[in-house]
């Protein structure tokens, strides 16, 4: 539940148990995953604080069982495994009309505008349900699927990866992923570029145990110069940015790097509303470059994508650096602030 205090944004209620209604199906949680969207809310940030009307249960990375079915379902039965989309679309704007839902313009977020994932039970419109199967996804991956289709969204938003030369900026859980999906998906080469330690230490732990041919290099961009360094990697520049970071140095390093006609994929979110890009003219005009703004997952040609990536080999169990029960919440809030954890898996049954 959240209470609109900073540092005190969710505590723990007795509430009964919610009921599924005309199409909604309540389904029991098996795992749930803290979101960075999550941290905001406990800290009751700007970014997030004029969104939310408490008291409501947060949460919106989770996977477990149908345990009861409304009126007007079909197609679903009682113990199926599933996940969930947790944008709750109008399906009548123009944006929904043109098959752009993950930009609808009347969107609600289950965990944010209504109940969310952090308790035992959730309800949702049936029509958001996605079927997972156990032996691909086992519940400490369908955890987070909500945040992997952010990462596979991003990436394949490129016109296309396989041969090509990626910088990705930010190794924070969503760059992993992404990461993870660049060196599947046959990269040319793959830079990382991060500066907390923890997330530098995971980002050089993961490439140092890569056994296939695509070459991963990590740079701390404080401590050398990396650009002269990648341009020698890449033959003259990278073809693909993904920016996770949000970070106005980041981006503007990427934007330097970028080779002319290449693409930079902006999922990050810069902590201030405005942006300053850096010899503009240079480094996007009259490079011809690309720049593409990155929001959700397309509903749901992206799970479609990133299930079948699971089930072709994908692996991202590197990802999920703590399993804590759900009453460890604020604690894995904690890991998160001090960047020691990439994904915190819930568990609301221990």
């Amino acid at each position: 539940m959240a209470r609109p205090e900073p540092g005190a944004a969710v505590f723990v209620a007795d509430l009964p148990d919610p009921q599924a209604g005309v199409g909604e199906v309540r389904v029991r949680i098996a795992n749930a995953a803290i979101c960075g969207t999550d941290r905001h809310i406990f800290h009751w940030d700007s970014s997030v604080a004029s969104m939310l009307t408490p008291p409501v249960v947060i949460g919106h990375e989770f996977c477990g069982h149908i345990d009861q079915i409304g009126s007007e379902v079909s197609g679903w039965e009682e113990g199926d495994y599933v996940s969930a989309e947790m944008h709750i679309v109008c399906g009548k704007c123009r944006a929904c009309r043109a098959g752009n839902q993950h930009v609808c313009e009347q969107t609600k977020i289950a965990g944010l505008h209504r109940d969310g994932a952090f308790a035992e039970f959730v309800v949702l419109p049936a029509a958001n349900l996605v079927r997972l199967d156990p032996e691909v996804v086992p519940p400490h991956i369908g955890a987070f699927l909500d945040a992997l289709g952010n990462a596979v969204h991003t990436v394949q938003s490129a016109s296309s990866i396989a041969g090509r030369h990626v910088l990705l900026s930010g190794y924070g859980a969503i760059g992993a992923m992404a990461s993870a999906v660049v060196e599947f998906e046959g990269a040319a080469s793959l830079s990382i570029t991060e500066v907390a330690p923890g997330h530098l230490a995971r980002a050089r732990e993961w490439a140092s145990q890569l056994t296939g041919p695509i070459p991963v290099q990590v740079f701390d961009p404080r401590e050398l110069d990396i650009a002269k360094n990648i341009r020698e990697i890449t033959g003259g520049g990278v073809d693909v940015v993904l920016e996770m970071s949000g970070a106005p140095p980041a981006i503007n390093m990427g934007l330097e790097l970028l080779y002319p006609g290449g693409e930079m994929m902006m999922l990050g979110l810069p902590s201030g509303s405005d942006l300053s890009l850096e010899g503009f003219s240079r480094n996007v005009i009259f490079k011809g470059l690309h720049l593409h703004g990155v929001v959700g997952r397309r509903m749901f040609a992206t799970w479609t994508e990133m299930l079948g990536l699971l089930a072709r080999g994908l692996n991202i169990e590197h990802v999920v650096t703590h399993r804590l029960p759900l009453s460890s919440f604020k604690e894995g809030i904690g890991l998160l602030d001090a960047a020691e954890a990439h994904k915190v898996i819930l568990d609301p049954n221990t």
